[in-house]
């Protein structure tokens, strides 16, 4: 007998046996003066018109439970849950979504109690935007919370759907450390990653190109760190840091804080193969890091902090960093002078990752307690500067009590993630949220995932999420041993005379310097 018709009669009986299940009856449910708790929290929302099936769990005590999704402009679905998981169809999701596109679409949950009565719980409402969403992100992947990180690899994932798959993993030991995988505005055929350890240098992707640079040139201490492309994909400016990090003795487990102890601002030139910079960001009596070029490609924005000795751990508490800006001119390699857009330190605040928007009206920003490290500091929130009206607001919608980090516009400036670890205060999960064009900031929602109850188990963190416009084609075989080649050596022509070796930094012995990662 063929396997086939082997497994018939046990396709047959499961068909038989899904068929017997009739219908809950729920016309008689008495309705329940508050809203459902769902996991994840999936209400009030404005989503993508492009993004994957939000499914969830129902967190109310019941013993069957029924939803129906409705709206103005497509067909309902309706979902029996016995257990109170609820998977949507994706042909179901996408109809739906794509037909309410600027309106709104509401679920109804109904649970069954032990009584055998059914109830009705407050309808949840959400709404569609108009604008979609990047289809794609990537992400380092990495056990969270260690000095020395433990690298799982690189990966992307659709947004539009559940597919997953790795661009670069550590499976044999090979490589230390890759890190800091930036794009060409949301192009997934032009990025650089970063590679540290055996093979270290900096890997371009150029269009199905690949090149491996040596950036570390002297006097430069450490090679390319935090960076950015330029609009012309020409021109890459980026840091040159140098990461400390401290477990204090008392803390719990896991606990890590660490901060930018060094760092230089350059700009490197990829026809050329050269980097530039100026004596005003390349000096020993500040620490620059985290640089964004301005949607006009006109001017670097980044942090700065003045360089303090550090002695102890409670010595990185007086390290804050204000939000900056320097021009650079591409066709003259022309360098302007710093300039303060905004004092947080004055504040008492410290300012990390600024990404002006791509209209040039705003700058997501980081604002915490100290230092440039939030994602571990609970005083970590999402910011949002107006460069029109020169003020900053809190985004209340999308902050929650625990630390949120690494905000990223998306390429129409409608969307930006972040990644936060609200969930349990350790894994740094991705969320997303809508701007719209007035201004206003949605509340923001975690990734969904197939299977809703998918973050429960999951212990390891999402670290550097980048949006991409589509999916990254680079055969990951040939990245990888694109990642093996020899590096060539940067040429840095006209150096400060700068010792980067020295300034008014003393390092104490029980403050460790991580040469393995920039984040």
């Amino acid at each position: 007998m063929s396997t086939l018709l082997r497994t018939l009669p046990f396709i047959f009986t499961g068909l038989l046996f899904a068929s017997c299940r009739s219908a809950p009856d729920i016309s008689s449910a008495t309705l329940v003066d508050r809203p459902p708790r769902i996991d994840p929290d999936y209400t009030s929302l404005v989503v993508p018109p492009n993004i994957a099936p939000m499914n969830f769990r129902i967190a109310e005590v019941g013993r069957d439970y029924v939803v129906k999704i409705s709206s103005d402009a497509a067909e309902p679905i309706e979902l029996e849950c016995p257990d109170g998981t609820c998977q949507i169809e994706p042909d179901e999701w996408r109809e739906l979504l794509r037909e309410n596109k600027g309106k709104q679409f509401f679920y109804d949950i109904y649970v069954k109690r032990a009584d055998e009565t059914w109830v009705q719980f407050q309808r949840i409402t959400n709404a569609v935007a108009k604008e979609p969403i990047d289809s794609y992100i990537v992400y380092r992947r990495l056990f969270p919370n260690k000095k020395i990180s433990s690298i799982r690899g690189i990966f992307q994932r659709s947004l539009e759907s559940f597919e997953t798959s790795a661009l670069a993993t550590l499976r044999d030991g090979t490589f230390t450390c890759f890190n800091c995988h930036t794009f060409h505005e949301h192009n997934p055929d032009k990025f650089l990653i970063h590679i540290r350890g055996k093979h270290a240098g900096m890997m371009l992707v150029l269009d199905g190109e690949m090149r491996k640079i040596d950036t570390k040139q002297e006097p430069m201490f450490r090679p390319l760190a935090y960076a950015s492309w330029h609009p012309d994909g020409l021109h890459i400016t980026a840091t040159i840091n140098m990461f400390i990090g401290h477990f204090p003795s008392s803390a719990k487990n896991y606990y890590f804080d660490a901060i930018e102890k060094r760092g230089d601002l350059v700009v490197y030139n990829v026809e050329a193969n050269s980097i530039s910079t100026t004596k005003e960001v390349f000096e020993n009596e500040y620490i620059e890091t985290h640089p964004c070029w301005s949607h006009d490609g006109k001017q670097i924005y980044f942090v700065r902090g003045r360089d303090r000795p550090l002695l102890s751990h409670e010595d990185m508490d007086a390290f804050k960093f204000d939000m900056m800006r320097i021009s650079y001119d591409v066709a003259t390699d022309t360098w302007g002078s710093p300039e303060t857009v905004m004092a947080y330190s004055q504040a008492d605040k410290s300012c990390a990752f600024p990404r002006p928007s791509p209209d040039g009206r705003y700058v997501l920003h980081i604002l915490s307690d100290k230092a440039t490290y939030p994602i571990h500091q609970k005083s970590s929130d999402v910011y949002l500067f107006d460069l029109e009206s020169k003020e900053y607001r809190r985004l209340d919608s999308v902050n929650s009590e625990w630390a949120e980090s690494y905000p990223r516009w998306s390429s129409n400036g409608r969307w930006f993630s972040m990644v936060s670890n609200r969930r349990d205060n350790m894994s740094a999960l991705p969320y997303f949220a809508y701007f719209d064009s007035e201004g206003q900031v949605h509340k923001a929602f975690v990734l969904p995932q197939e299977d809703p109850a998918y973050y429960d188990t999951f212990t390891d963190t999402y670290n550097v999420l980048e949006m991409v416009k589509s999916r990254v084609n680079i055969d990951p075989f040939e990245l990888a041993q694109g990642m093996q080649l020899p590096a060539k050596n940067a040429v840095f022509p006209n150096p400060p005379e700068v010792d980067a070796y020295t300034g008014a930094t003393w390092i104490h012995a029980g403050i460790q310097a991580d040469t393995s990662s920039g984040y």
